[in-house]
């Protein structure tokens, strides 16, 4: 480890450059994810919560992947042009969309998510499993107060 935490500068001892640095670092990481799989920040949360939810409406994907649901076709034509998801009529109402991954999208959802895991691994290695559970219910109580006040 390089010198102990005393010997560095005050601000890097600091909470909030702690957090700010570390979330940069976590951005950097994140985004070469994403670059290297050819996928914006939405396009990663769509796969994602139909590998989680299956098949779903497009007015519930978006609610759950917090876009507003006129955003989300332009979203979800670039899917469909990559072939990893379905637009299929709602077998209940023929109004409303249907969006499921296909086998194509389905495997691509299984690898991120399975990539992304193991990138998690690495960046929060020197933690063991106690300290990542503790540090990650800190972050929601954080996350929680602040952007999801009353």
């Amino acid at each position: 480890m390089k010198g102990s935490s005393e010997d560095r500068p005050a601000y890097e001892r600091g909470t909030g450059f702690l957090l700010a640095r570390l979330g940069s670092l976590a951005v950097r990481s994140w985004t070469a994810f994403l670059t290297a799989h050819e996928l914006t920040q939405s396009q990663h949360s769509i796969l994602v919560v139909l590998r989680d939810q299956g098949p779903i409406g497009q007015q519930r994907l978006a609610h759950l992947v917090a876009m507003d649901a006129r955003n989300i076709v332009p979203v979800l034509d670039v899917l469909a042009a990559k072939d990893v998801i379905e637009r299929r009529p709602d077998p209940a109402d023929g109004r409303r969309r249907m969006i499921t991954l296909t086998a194509h999208g389905r495997a691509l959802a299984d690898a991120i998510t399975a990539e992304a895991a193991l990138s998690q691994d690495d960046f929060l290695e020197p933690l063991d499993d106690q300290d990542r559970r503790r540090l990650n219910d800190l972050l929601r109580r954080l996350y929680d107060a602040h952007v999801h006040k009353s």
